[in-house]
């Protein structure tokens, strides 16, 4: 085919196709001040001029008015030169910027501007068909920026599409001053004319008049401007040939139905949750209810050890009075019979006596009784002498005087000793204060007990005390203003640190938190209340930062746990403790170094790069100081240190006691040294009474040694006299012990009687036999022998025993209450509208309703809500992903057959001598695809039970990653969805060189070694089918839109390429504007019909020369340049002669 027969195209074709005939533009980049009508050859137009003449301008001008502006990107021929690149705008062109210099004043380049104040724009294209003469179609786009715009998206715009010849003239009384659209339809009320931002409507109607089928064919046209740099097959057909395939419709409904199956599936997580939660509270309330009940039993053991031993000590008085009367009954007995035998020995010792009278005893007789008075004279002197050496001994004088020289010595001492007055002082007042204290101590303790015991928290109870007053004065439960120590604790895997964060955390623990809503209402009442304690509180805001990532390992920050961390409260504690607490925990003074803030285990402080602090005045590991936490190792604490202060307080008490006693001691001393003093040494003389009754008892045996019968009756009297003595003495014992007996029933019958009835009245509480029978073992643990006379004691034993157990269980309760109430809290928190319809309170007192919650969700809720989700999966899954995957499989073949067409269009003009090029489709699929899809087989293929709910849940899960992956706007979500569901990067395309035969003789990919030349003849060619593919019917001939613009086109293919490429577009039927910079104009030639030269010797305003082709037209366009330096603007071509134009 050669230049003659290649336009000799049917001519009922070529009079229907619209091409472009005319351009006009003003004030257009450094077309400034005057309005430009350049007019375009129907056979062809060439553009010719040096770099930076303005060439491209005049391109974009056109591309301005067919391209919406989603896809405009002006200069694109030179894309990729560096510097360039998207340095122009269409507020660049509106503006005039045609320089770039340096602003000295801002230290940075900027643009200069031809029309830096308010202008205006304007472009109009005319396209004729000469199958219609006299009815053009003019497309305008007028443009106004005010003053201060600098922005493309603040120029306003007007679209402007009517089957007339206008001028640019015509529509310039509407622009210059702003944009008139109400005027200008009233001037062109048959025109489509559009403003603002949307243009729709004018694209529509120019696509209907040219038969262009879709917009996609418009960005086709507008990327052949540069189709240099279109130099890949696989971007060519996947971006401008190939429509958005049906797979993200199919995504994007498959995300909108999933909705019902996500809802049902987070209902069912949901419960899943709520049971998990829950089952934590049951377990917390099981052991808080054991653990209540344990100390509720122990407390009413406790109480009824008192009544037990009231009881036991009647059933053991009632034991001893039987035995008493028993004893009395033989007491009796026993007076009888020694009164009997004092009777008789007394009548033996009568009879006796007259013997002996009768054989002349009766000076015996008196020797007798002088002998027994002297002998109870030396008795009663032995026992005074006895009495003074106790006495003596009491006095701490060791021996008891047996001479009168011996007593006349102890006179003088004692005299010296009453004397000097040197008794012991008693207790001192540091004895009596330190008693003092501690007993203090012990109340203070027992107190804290108290109080810890009631409020289940380490806070001290007069920071309790003030927050009481607060919140019934503001009207809120406790819970809403809690301390910042109920809500933190240190980890029990740093128990051992437990001391040394105390006293970092001190000043945050003891912080009283307030929400926003309720500051006003606290401030208010805390100013007007006396709270009598130092109280610091803070407020909680509604945007709390994100806690800091802590400084080291080895932060106190890891060391924290905060209860309700998800909740306002414990994301504030967790923010505040990581700015400003991150102290590092260090073992040694030296490591603090290395941090700016530390604190070692025995609790010195690093807070600043100089600053330390150490505040001994608790020691570090005193846990009853401690306030983090529950309060039950606290509470362990303070009954420990109830034991310690009890001690102590014993231990003062003795040292009191002990010089009390001895001060007593002291002057019982003075007392008895008194009273010896008074004495008389013959009141103690043991000697002298002796010798007198061994004198009168020589003085009888004289007596009766002489008569033998008056001997052996006087002893004989005398030993019935000692045998009737020793009988009256045995009768005086037998009714001393009847008496003494008698005496000790009638206490016990009292005792009894009193109990009995204190019984009878109640005062003493009956005891069950559960009751008695627990407290008979633990009593008989201490004593097996029990009597009225340790009952009492060890009474006392077993209540200190039940005193530490009950302390032991209200522990584990309190330990227990506060989860329940903690879970309970963090139960309305994170499900506050499951809170509400239950009408449950985060309280420990609202727990059983709580664990009715927990019984209806694992007995009903849950249950029924899995069966429906299972239900819903099932019905859903198939459906969801069934049609994703057959268009995904089928898409492959869909585009074979899309390429089927092209193919079919390449056929028409060879490539090379005797080739063709023939397009072939491959499938390639990245991993990522594979598995997409595999992930799609797993979800919709396979089977279904209900037994294999784990099953069912592992295809939720992919579905719904899957689903959340389509949905989301991440740039790594985004590019994946892209790649899984876009299926024209499923395919790869090759180009094969065929020849007529179809016999393949090279193969083409985007990726294969080419050179320039041949790699753009190669996307060229493919780039021709895809236009006529786009623009043409399959049956038409040609497209009915013919106009095809290329800036600086074929820059990298030789002579023969070119005319090839040349040859290709002109037999698909395209009319050609080419823009090139005064290179391969001879090849160019048998294209065109005319060419513009365009120049810019000034930078500022470009120069258009229009040139009619004829014969050696190449020199004369060659030429034009030249002659644009020498020619004035009113002696320019008529066809191209420049008005003037309002900037």
């Amino acid at each position: 085919m050669n230049a003659q027969t290649l336009f000799e195209l049917p001519r009922n074709a070529a009079e229907q196709q619209w091409r472009l005939a005319e351009v006009q533009l003003a004030n257009w980049g450094t077309f400034h001040g005057r309005i430009y009508r350049i007019p375009v050859s129907r056979k062809g137009h060439l553009i010719t001029g040096p770099s930076g003449s303005g060439k491209s301008s005049l391109l974009d001008a056109i591309a301005a008015v067919l391209t919406p502006d989603r896809w405009l990107k002006f200069n694109v021929a030179a894309q990729g030169s560096g510097p360039r690149v998207g340095q122009r705008t269409l507020v660049s062109y509106v503006r005039g910027a045609w320089s770039r210099a340096a602003d000295e004043d801002e230290d940075r380049i900027v643009s200069q501007f031809l029309r830096p104040g308010a202008t205006w724009s304007g472009i109009l294209l005319r396209y004729e068909n000469e199958s219609e003469p006299g009815r053009p179609v003019t497309l305008a786009r007028l443009m106004f920026a005010k003053g201060t715009v600098s922005q493309s998206a603040d120029v306003n715009s007007l679209y402007l599409l009517d089957r007339s010849a206008i001028d640019l003239r015509e529509l310039e009384p509407y622009v210059h001053r702003g944009l008139d659209t109400r005027k200008v339809k009233e001037n062109w009320p048959d025109a489509v004319v559009t403003s603002g931002t949307s243009h729709g409507r004018f694209y529509s109607r120019m696509r209907n008049l040219f038969a262009i089928p879709n917009e996609g064919a418009l960005h086709l046209l507008h990327r052949t401007q540069s189709a240099k740099n279109l130099d890949s097959l696989d971007h060519l057909f996947r971006e401008y040939m190939l429509e958005e395939p049906a797979t993200f419709r199919i995504a994007d409904t498959a995300v909108e139905q999933f909705g019902e199956l996500r809802d049902a599936h987070a209902r069912v997580v949901e419960l899943r949750m709520q049971r998990d939660h829950l089952a934590g509270l049951w377990d917390a309330a099981v052991r808080y209810e054991s653990a209540t009940a344990q100390a509720e039993s122990v407390r009413q053991l406790a109480d009824a050890v008192l009544p037990y031993e009231k009881h036991r000590s009647l059933v053991l008085a009632r034991g001893e009075s039987a035995a008493l009367a028993q004893r009395i009954a033989q007491l009796d007995s026993d007076v009888v019979d020694a009164e009997a035998e004092s009777r008789r020995t007394s009548e033996d010792h009568d009879a006796a006596r007259s013997r002996s009278m009768k054989l002349g005893g009766s000076h015996a007789e008196q020797l007798q009784h002088r002998i027994r008075d002297a002998e109870g004279r030396a008795r009663e002197t032995k026992e005074r002498w006895e009495a003074l050496q106790r006495q003596l001994a009491a006095a701490r004088i060791a021996e008891a005087p047996t001479t009168a020289a011996e007593f006349s010595e102890l006179m003088e001492t004692i005299s010296r000793i009453l004397t000097s007055a040197d008794t012991a002082p008693g207790p001192s007042h540091g004895e009596h204060d330190r008693r003092s204290v501690a007993r203090t101590a012990v109340e203070r303790v027992e107190r804290e007990i108290r109080d810890l015991r009631e409020s289940r928290t380490g806070v001290p109870g007069a920071l309790l005390a003030a927050r009481r007053a607060v919140t019934d004065a503001v009207g809120l439960p406790t819970s809403a203003l809690p301390f910042a120590a109920e809500l933190m604790e240190v980890d029990p895997r740093h128990a051992e640190w437990t001391g040394a964060i105390e006293r970092v955390l001190r000043p945050l623990a003891l912080t009283m938190l307030v929400r926003r809503e309720n500051l006003a209402a606290v401030r208010r009442e805390v100013d007007r209340l006396e709270v009598r304690a130092r109280l610091v509180y803070e407020e909680i805001p509604e945007e709390i930062a994100a806690p800091r990532p802590a400084g080291s390992d080895r932060s106190l920050v890891h060391r924290v746990r905060v209860r309700e961390a998800d909740g306002a409260f414990g994301q504030w504690i967790q923010s505040t403790i990581s700015a400003r607490y991150d102290y590092a925990c260090v073992e040694s003074p030296d490591e603090m170094d290395r941090y700016t803030r530390a604190v070692t285990r025995r609790g010195q402080v690093k807070i600043s790069r100089t600053r330390y602090e150490k505040d001994d005045r608790f020691a570090v590991d005193e846990s009853r100081h401690w306030v983090l936490g529950d309060g039950a190792a606290k509470l362990e604490a303070l009954v420990a240190s109830l034991r310690e202060a009890g001690a102590e307080y014993q231990a003062a008490s003795a040292v009191v006691e002990k010089a009390e006693a001895e001060r007593t001691a002291d002057q019982r001393r003075h007392g008895a040294l008194e009273a010896i003093r008074e004495q008389k040494w013959s009141d103690v003389d043991q000697a002298t009474a002796r010798a007198e009754v061994e004198d009168l008892t020589r003085r009888l045996s004289e007596l009766t040694r002489a008569d033998g019968d008056l001997h052996a009756a006087v002893g004989a009297a005398d030993s019935a006299r000692r045998a009737h003595e020793a009988a009256r003495d045995r009768l005086g014992d037998a009714r001393l012990e009847l008496r003494e007996a008698r005496r000790e029933r009638t206490r016990v019958d009292g005792a009894i009687a009193d109990t009995e009835a204190a019984l009878a009245s109640g005062e003493i509480p009956e005891l069950g036999a559960a009751a008695t029978e627990k407290l008979d073992t633990r009593f008989r643990q201490f004593q097996r022998k029990i009597t009225r006379e340790n009952i009492q004691e060890i009474g006392h034993r077993v209540v200190q025993q039940l005193n530490r157990e009950r302390d032991q269980a209200s522990a584990i309760g309190l330990r227990a209450g506060n989860e329940i109430a903690q879970l309970a809290a963090q139960f309305n928190e994170r499900w506050p509208a499951a809170a509400a319809s239950a009408e449950l309170t985060a309280s420990l007192d609202d727990r059983e309703t709580y664990l009715r919650v927990y019984e209806e969700i694992v007995a009903n809720g849950l249950p029924n809500h899995e069966a429906s989700f299972l239900k819903l999966l099932r019905e859903r899954s198939r459906d969801l992903v069934g049609e994703l995957v057959s268009e995904i499989r089928s898409a492959p073949q869909a585009i074979i057959d899309r390429v089927s067409p092209v193919n079919d269009s390449l056929g028409r003009s060879p490539f090379d001598e005797g080739r063709f090029l023939r397009l072939r489709v491959k499938v390639s699929r990245s991993e990522t695809v594979n598995r997409f899809v595999a992930d799609l087989r797993s979800i919709s293929e396979g089977s279904w039970s209900d037994e294999d709910t784990g099953s069912a849940e592992r295809k939720f899960e992919t579905l719904a990653e899957m689903m959340r992956r389509f949905s989301s706007s991440a740039h790594i979500d985004r590019t994946w969805r892209t790649q899984c569901l876009d299926t024209r990067l499923h395919v790869a395309f090759l180009a094969e060189e065929v020849d007529a035969n179809g016999r393949v003789h090279a193969t083409y990919d985007s990726g294969a070694p080419m050179s320039g030349g041949q790699q753009q003849k190669l996307v060229v060619f493919c780039l021709a089918a895809a236009l006529r593919y786009q623009l043409a019917a399959p049956d038409d001939p040609f497209p009915r839109y013919g106009t095809i613009i290329m800036d600086e086109a074929f820059d990298k293919a030789d002579v023969h390429y070119t005319r090839m490429a040349l040859d290709v577009f002109v037999e698909f039927g395209f009319h050609m504007v080419l823009a090139t910079p005064q290179k391969l104009l001879q090849t160019i030639e048998p294209y065109v019909g005319a060419a513009t030269s365009i120049e810019n010797p000034s930078r500022k305003r470009s120069l258009v020369a229009d040139v009619a082709w004829r014969e050696g037209a190449t020199a004369q366009v060659a030429g034009a340049a030249e002659g644009h330096a020498r020619e004035q603007p009113n002696h320019t071509s008529d066809r191209a002669r420049p008005e003037e134009a309002t900037a």
